[in-house]
């Protein structure tokens, strides 16, 4: 008998356009990313989470388990937790519960 694996559903922050908006939820706050250079992982981002209250520019690196372990370069997925960094630090998000990715004139829901 063959196993099917199907892959987690997700966003490949380096495979977006200049200008692209994300809109996450965790648990607790909401975030709003504006891809500015995806292939870096350049983003503005603002939150409901005081540290990220005013718009600031970022570098997106990654998403993890809360707990640790495998580091997802560039992805943004259900349950993980995103890491940006910061001219003064790195942050870390709650892990994400929600997605939704629009553009000009369209919008769709990731998870």
């Amino acid at each position: 008998m063959t196993e099917t694996v199907a892959p987690a559903p997700g966003i490949d922050m380096r495979r977006l356009k200049p200008g692209i908006i994300i809109l996450l939820g965790s648990e607790s706050h909401v975030y709003e990313m504006k891809v500015m250079y995806p292939v870096h992982g350049i983003v503005e981002i603002s939150s409901t989470d005081a540290p990220l209250r005013l718009a600031t520019v970022g570098q997106f690196l990654h998403s993890t388990h809360w707990s640790g372990g495998n580091v997802l370069s560039g992805w943004i997925g259900k349950g993980l937790v995103m890491q940006i960094r910061f001219r003064n630090g790195i942050y870390t998000s709650q892990p994400i519960v929600s997605a939704r990715v629009s553009g000009e004139g369209w919008a769709y829901d990731v998870f």
